[in-house]
């Protein structure tokens, strides 16, 4: 068969499945068929985030009547991890779940909250628990996402971080005492707490290491525009340069610059990047590098281990690169796609990376993958409304379009058609 639309209906590029009594074999893993339907009993999913939910979920829709566990170090059942940096840092909502308590149960998936898996076995198809219990699977898929990344020299007491619910009270204090907030990171993430912080009445500083914000992932053309569009809300922003000590004292922080001079804050957010937590799987077997590598069908170097969500380093066949994606709508898909993979009809998950953040009041919406550009045309200068095209040798890979919902619409699908040239077949 030849091959497809790159982001759409594409061959299978590992293994096939057998009929009754086969095996199938797909890249380095072999399991047992029956009528075409993977025979795995008990699946274990790691992690509590969009990811886990979607696959354990869709492990029933396909039809698995064997055991779904879902291991998570939460003490919630999976929530909307979008709303943390969004709206509940401006508004004082609560958590908003994926489903209710009652689903999990109704479709026979047990949750266990409040643990953490510390060791992996392979050989012996066992999950060690935190709380010195472990779980036995025929299948594993690892959902376990990331962990901000929090420098030595940066975690003074109190520093406060933003990846899950239990950093959300810690933020929320923080928002509510007013005063100076230094935001150090000019990412995503640190954008949106530095807008909720504004918002808000603080005082805000956000550093940036880089020439701008989001200028390493995007480039200086968007990276000016959305430095410009904090100023223009209020928000104090220094870059080119990073931040290389925070110290407390009773008083507040102090914030030492890479150049000599300092910043003094009442409160601290270091918003730096996100690294996967993986460190508990070393020297279990898998491929780690920048995450959990896998092929481009979620299946890992190990024997019934799989991978999916902001972990996983996949093999993109459009992209004919390894490819990690940590954002929320990524890693949902993600899920879904790795539990077919479980139950034996493995399609290769080819994404066009998506993701929005709300700053300022405006919408900031990204589609497309933002390595390897070599051109950028942008359309407006106002920061609160504009469209860059990211090119690579002439072809379109990627869109960043600010507070223009609708154009951001047809520049995805510009983006898609672009990737799927109509000589390749839908």
């Amino acid at each position: 068969m030849g091959e497809r639309c790159r982001l759409r209906g594409c061959r299978r590029v590992h293994g096939d499945r057998g009929g009754d009594g086969s095996r199938a074999r797909a890249g380095n893993q072999e399991q047992e068929t029956r009528g075409g339907l993977c025979v795995t009993r008990d699946v274990v999913v790691v992690g509590g985030g969009v990811a886990a939910h979607r696959c354990a979920l869709e492990l029933r829709r396909l039809g698995h009547d064997g055991t779904v566990t879902v291991i998570s170090g939460e003490r919630h059942p999976p929530y909307d991890r979008t709303f943390l940096s969004k709206d509940m840092l401006v508004e004082d909502v609560d958590l908003v779940p994926l489903a209710p308590r009652s689903e999990y149960t109704d479709q026979g998936i047990e949750l266990l909250l409040d643990v953490t898996a510390v060791a992996l076995d392979a050989d012996a198809r066992r999950v060690q628990l935190s709380d010195d219990t472990a779980r036995r699977y025929d299948s594993l898929v690892l959902c376990v996402g990331g962990r901000p990344v929090l420098p030595p020299a940066l975690d003074a007491p109190g520093v406060a971080v933003m990846r899950e619910a239990t950093h959300l009270d810690r933020l929320r204090a923080i928002l509510a005492r007013g005063g100076q907030l230094v935001v150090i990171g000019g990412g995503f993430i640190g954008g949106e707490v530095a807008s909720a912080a504004v918002t808000r009445g603080l005082d805000v500083t956000l550093v940036e290491q880089a020439g701008a914000p989001l200028e390493a992932m995007l480039g200086a053309e968007v990276g000016t525009r959305v430095a410009a569009l904090h100023r223009e809300r209020g928000v104090k922003v220094v870059t080119g340069v990073g931040a290389r000590a925070v110290s407390a004292s009773q008083s507040g922080y102090r914030v030492d610059l890479d150049d000599g001079t300092t910043l003094s804050a009442d409160a601290v957010v270091v918003g730096v990047g996100m690294a996967p937590a993986t460190d508990w799987l070393t020297g279990s077997g898998l491929e780690l590098d920048h995450g959990i590598v896998t092929d481009a069908s979620c299946r890992t170097s190990v024997d019934s281990v799989f991978a999916a969500g902001d972990c996983a380093r996949w093999w993109h066949p459009a992209y004919e690169s390894l490819c990690r994606v940590e954002h929320w709508d990524t890693a949902g898909r993600h899920g879904t796609a790795v539990a077919k993979t479980v139950l034996g009809s493995a399609e290769p998950f080819m994404p066009l990376p998506f993701v929005w953040s709300d700053q300022h009041g405006v919408k900031l919406q990204w589609a497309g993958r933002a390595a390897g550009w070599d051109d950028v045309r942008v359309e407006g200068d106002d920061p609160a409304r504009f469209v860059a095209r990211y090119y690579r040798s002439g072809q379109l890979i990627g869109v960043f379009v600010s507070g223009q919902p609708r154009e951001f619409a047809k520049a995805r699908k510009e983006l898609a058609a672009s990737m799927c040239p109509p000589d390749q077949g839908r």
